[in-house]
């Protein structure tokens, strides 16, 4: 008997196309009953089988006046190309499942103190996309905007949510709101019982201030340069507890003050003078190739703040 070498050969459309073919000559049960269903004639169903027979080396079926028979090999064939068909059918739904599914992760920066703030809505819109994509892996990284910034550049971060002083070359700002920002002193501070509008000049610069690690130019350029600063903080937290020792007087967000417990009292110092608006922004990395998960939750924020969505 003559041996036929094993098939190593890739798999082709055609390939698929011949095993289709085939795998409906046996479901009909033999090629006169498979004419009807494949459109095709007699002569090109066995012209098609012959040829996978070729391909395969291996004999698929016999036909005679006993019928339609399928080998053992056939038999082998058909069984395979049955799991070869449905393993394409799960590749399709997978593939299909990409663009219709979104998945991945999504890696937040936010600076802190931002949810006692009712103009962030930031869980609003995350909880309207989680309903919309619960695959999708929430990553939030909570940091002074300095280093929101060079995470956003370093490709750690998809997109921040920053206090903005200084615009960084190579990524992209977006006014989402502003916060008040005033000077704060505590219950326990000499200041306290003139505030918030009877301290004098010279009296606050006699004080000590903490002042925030990455914003030192633009207090100093509020405060004129005039208040000693020997204590400083990276973050809200530190500078509220500062603040509450009674020793110093800081800036603190006017939301965060409202809505915290203390205990200690705190009252703003010349709210007319020293407060100020700090800017909110979205800052990105422009042109960036953002994968479904972060386009998606950046078209909801933007939408969510009535602004243009990054890169738009």
């Amino acid at each position: 008997m003559a041996r036929h070498p094993p098939f190593t050969a890739n798999v082709s459309d055609v390939d698929i196309r011949l095993l289709r073919l085939f795998s409906t000559v046996v479901e009909c049960g033999g090629f006169a009953a498979a004419e009807a269903q494949l459109q095709t004639g007699l002569s090109t169903i066995s012209k098609h089988v012959k040829e996978l027979e070729t391909r395969l080396g291996v004999k698929l079926c016999r036909r005679g006046r006993s019928g339609f028979a399928l080998t053992s090999q056939g038999r082998e064939v058909h069984l395979a190309a049955q799991q070869l068909f449905g393993a394409l059918e799960g590749f399709r739904y997978r593939m299909n499942g990409i663009h219709t599914e979104i998945v991945g992760e999504l890696n937040l920066g936010i600076i802190d103190t931002l949810l006692t703030d009712p103009n962030f809505r930031l869980a609003k819109v995350l909880s309207a996309m989680k309903r919309r994509a619960p695959r999708v892996q929430v990553n939030i990284s909570v940091d002074p905007p300095n280093h929101l910034e060079k995470a956003l550049l370093d490709e750690t971060l998809h997109a921040a949510i920053v206090s903005v002083r200084q615009r960084l070359p190579g990524l992209e700002y977006r006014l989402l709101y502003s916060e008040k920002n005033n000077l704060y002193c505590a219950e326990t501070h000499p200041l306290y019982p003139r505030c918030p509008d009877e301290v004098s000049l010279d009296e606050l610069a006699s004080c000590e201030l903490v002042g925030r690690t990455y914003a030192a130019q633009e207090e100093s350029r509020l405060l004129l340069g005039t208040l000693p600063r020997t204590a400083t903080a990276n973050d809200v937290e530190g500078i509220a507890l500062l603040v509450l020792t009674g020793r110093y007087i800081g800036y603190l967000p006017d939301h965060y003050v409202s809505a915290t417990k203390f205990f200690l009292p705190l009252r703003r110092v010349l709210p007319a003078r020293f407060g100020y608006n700090v800017d909110m922004e979205l800052a990105t990395r422009p042109r960036a190739h953002q994968p479904p998960a972060v386009v998606n939750f950046l078209a909801d924020l933007a939408r969510d703040f009535g602004i243009g969505a990054p890169g738009g």
